[in-house]
């Protein structure tokens, strides 16, 4: 019996930056400063999002979560700080935001 298809997210995650050509190498910080992360993020419909920097420190097993926010034109930025040597992972997610979608729809009909 074949397993059921997941869904195709209908959120668009593109030119997540800092990158360092496509991803072929390591971005470089030293301990102290701080990574600066973009992203353009968008999604058909009219529906809120919500967004986040997921970060991981060297020896760490679990994600911590940084927020993005929206700078305009569908482009989002977060960021986090390097506190430790070592090899760091981040990624981008985002969500649809129910709440802040419904609440928009209410200030929305309030207001007409």
């Amino acid at each position: 019996m074949p397993l059921p298809k997941a869904p195709v997210s209908r959120i668009q995650i593109q030119a997540v930056e800092p990158i360092v050509d496509c991803g072929r190498y390591a971005v470089k910080r030293t301990v102290g400063q701080t990574v600066a992360v973009f992203a353009t993020v968008f999604k058909d419909g009219h529906d809120t999002l919500a967004g986040a920097v997921r970060v991981r420190a060297p020896g760490e097993r679990r994600f911590r979560e940084e927020p993005l926010r929206p700078l305009g034109n569908d482009r989002w930025g977060g960021a986090f700080v390097v506190d430790r040597p070592g090899r760091w992972q981040f990624s981008v997610t985002a969500w649809t935001d129910r709440v802040a979608t419904w609440r928009d729809e209410v200030t929305r009909k309030h207001a007409a």
